[in-house]
């Protein structure tokens, strides 16, 4: 059974990725996977919006710690870096999507699983559900590109204190600070998720792809330059961990 999914619903895509008991855990399979979703779909001109879910339990419990070849892939450097930065491809991937993206968050978005949830143009959340950065506690950056989507949409201060406290935020919080902007009954996100993508369909496809690509040139301008930031010395980090 594939990891990742599509399926389509008239000019809407549904894009589900499911590990099973990993608790929905990016693997570097998943977030190949993952990439070369948002790859076919971007090249589809018939799609015109996009939701990505996980399980019904689970959006992503992060990285997958058990697959060292996403961060400890041998004592080359290069190697090292260049394994990691396949996440920050997959997250650069969907939030270059010229369809509009809705993430339907379900149980937990943790880490890297948080992050790929913030790639999307808007966030719905289930009830029980929650985003969580432990990376800062943890003694690393918060990589994949995640701090400058994550400052864009709660500002420089807000970004800090999630980072610096690990916070739990849960859907009524998420909706008050931006990250999210629908908070339904728990197992409703999809559906809200697909009655939001039916009233933005009715717009002109065009038009809902020019206003996109300049909304995001305005407040995406520094994101490449952020994620090679975080790459470097996340991968500074760990080459110091196990040098």
């Amino acid at each position: 059974m594939p990891t990742v999914t599509i399926t389509r619903e008239d000019s809407v895509a549904l894009v589900r990725y499911d590990r099973g008991a990993k608790a929905n855990a990016l693997s570097h399979d998943t977030i190949l996977d993952l990439t070369r979703a948002a790859e076919e779909l971007a090249a589809d001109t018939t799609c015109h919006l996009v939701i990505l879910t996980g399980t019904e339990r689970r959006f992503s419990a992060g990285v997958d710690l058990e697959d060292v070849s996403l961060w400890q892939p041998g004592e080359d450097s290069v190697a090292r870096s260049e394994a990691m930065a396949a996440g920050g491809r997959m997250v650069d991937r969907w939030a270059r999507l010229p369809q509009i993206c809705i993430a339907a968050v379900e149980g937990p978005a943790i880490g890297g699983g948080a992050i790929l949830a913030l790639a999307a143009d808007f966030r719905v959340m289930g009830e029980g559900s929650y985003f969580r950065f432990p990376e800062v506690r943890l003694g690393m950056t918060l990589g994949w590109g995640g701090l400058p989507l994550l400052t864009a949409l709660v500002g420089p201060a807000r970004a800090k204190l999630m980072l610096f406290t690990d916070a739990r935020i849960e859907p009524g919080e998420a909706e008050r600070l931006g990250l999210c902007e629908r908070a339904v009954p728990a197992g409703g996100a999809l559906e809200a998720a697909r009655e939001l993508a039916a009233g933005i369909a009715a717009c002109p496809p065009m038009a809902l792809r020019m206003t996109k690509r300049t909304v995001d040139s305005h407040c995406r301008d520094n994101w490449a330059s952020g994620f090679e930031a975080d790459q470097f010395f996340l991968s500074r980090l760990l080459s110091e961990e196990t040098g």
